[in-house]
């Protein structure tokens, strides 16, 4: 069954998305926003780092090589309720875009 033009189908009830399509929607709308988050922390923590313990260090490289990777474990910490933030955005927008009166 094709989407006709006017955003109705023949029963009257407006065409809406289906829930595959909302849990999609809803993965990347989760994904997108974990994906900053886990960004944000990882370049804060490692320039924490850097301005706190490298520059007074005569040989860093070790040190540079740590400041970057120890901010790795809070970063990847918000993913690990991806399934659960995921489920509960899924089930926001089923919820907003079920059909009305029916």
């Amino acid at each position: 069954m094709t989407q006709p033009r006017n955003g109705t189908r023949k029963d009257g009830i407006p065409w809406g998305p289906s829930a595959e399509e909302l849990r999609k929607e809803a993965r990347t709308w989760v994904y997108e926003r974990l994906a900053l988050l886990s960004s944000v922390i990882w370049v804060l923590g490692a320039a924490v780092l850097m301005a706190t313990i490298v520059p007074y260090i005569a040989r860093p490289q070790l040190y540079i090589a740590m400041a970057c990777v120890i901010p790795l474990l809070p970063a990847a910490l918000p993913w690990l309720f991806y399934r659960r933030l995921s489920r509960v955005r899924a089930e926001r927008l089923i919820r907003e875009n079920a059909p009305r009166g029916v």
